[in-house]
């Protein structure tokens, strides 16, 4: 009998011994993987700060007015052209199609205004009533007088703004 207790004791402990050791590794590869992060965490927060300063240093709005003045031709918006949102024309009237289709002659006899109008008569329509109300009596220069450049289509907005000017 002695030597079967004892014999179980022995397993007892084998099995005892080899649990501690299985969770000893398992602590220590733990712990590993615990530095590992610890040292990537305090890593990305250095990293951090110096992007943080350089961010800083990028933003300093002395620093960023200097550099617009150095490359940048930018001049104060004259107080002439600051208008008001409900004055900003959303469609054409038909004043204004008429206009800009003598004003802008094309190539094969047809103006690039009375060609928009024939393929896309949706986009020109008219302008809101207190649009026309508001604008000031046109100067008494004839149509034909005026010198305007060709523009491109998509310039049209443009192109009334520089008519509009000149009246």
């Amino acid at each position: 009998m002695i030597r079967i207790t004892t014999l179980l004791w022995v397993v007892l402990l084998v099995i005892a011994g080899g649990t501690v050791m299985h969770v000893s590794y398992q602590v220590r590869h733990v712990e590993k993987h615990l530095s590992d992060l610890t040292r990537d965490t305090r890593s990305e927060q250095d990293k951090l700060r110096i992007l943080s300063a350089e961010w800083d240093t990028l933003n300093d709005p002395q620093r960023i007015d200097t550099l617009s003045k150095r490359y940048l031709t930018l001049e104060a918006t004259p107080i002439a052209r600051v208008i008001a949102l409900d004055a900003i024309p959303l469609k054409l009237s038909d004043d204004q199609i008429a206009k800009l289709a003598a004003a802008t002659p094309a190539k094969g006899g047809k103006t690039q205004m009375a060609q928009i109008a024939s393929k896309k008569p949706d986009v020109l329509a008219k302008a809101p009533a207190t649009q026309t109300a508001a604008r000031p009596a046109a100067a008494a220069v004839p149509v034909a007088a005026r010198t305007v450049q060709p523009q491109r289509v998509d310039d049209v907005g443009l192109i009334l703004a520089r008519m509009e000017k000149h009246e």
